[in-house]
């Protein structure tokens, strides 16, 4: 009878060794976990750009930002650029000033075979955000 009491006494304190190290593991990986937390912006309220190719070549560039309430001027800057051996080269560019909280662009352009990208920056009073669109190849 001791002898199973001994066991016993074996197996719980074996059990909580065990429940500790684990335990302990468990806090030491939530300990090293980093929450990354991005920034928000002051005066940016939102912005979008866009770039679409059509049958017959013509690039439609497009680049939109709107500041937040008491925003007096921002501005948009479209940079159509061509992929040419690995490399991006710029093509056209275009850029409007509003002395609102809202600035916008659309243009076409004819452009030949190949890969294509927009870059936009954009800025609302002292804050300025770059954007790349999506790829289309004509």
């Amino acid at each position: 009878m001791q002898k199973i009491k001994y066991l016993c006494k074996v197996a719980v304190l074996c059990i909580g060794i065990a429940m500790a190290g684990i335990s302990s593991t468990i806090i030491s990986n939530a300990q090293e976990t980093e929450i990354q937390v991005q920034p928000r912006m002051l005066y940016i309220n939102n912005w979008d750009t866009g770039l679409s190719i059509s049958d017959s070549g013509i690039a439609t560039v497009s680049g939109y930002v709107e500041g937040v309430s008491g925003v007096s001027s921002t501005s948009v800057k479209l940079t159509l650029q061509k992929n040419v051996s690995g490399s991006w080269v710029a093509v056209k560019s275009w850029e409007k000033t509003s002395s609102s909280r809202t600035a916008s662009i659309s243009e076409s352009y004819q452009v030949s075979k190949g890969t294509y990208r927009v870059v936009m920056t954009c800025r609302a009073n002292s804050e300025t955000k770059t954007v790349t669109s999506g790829t289309k190849t004509y």
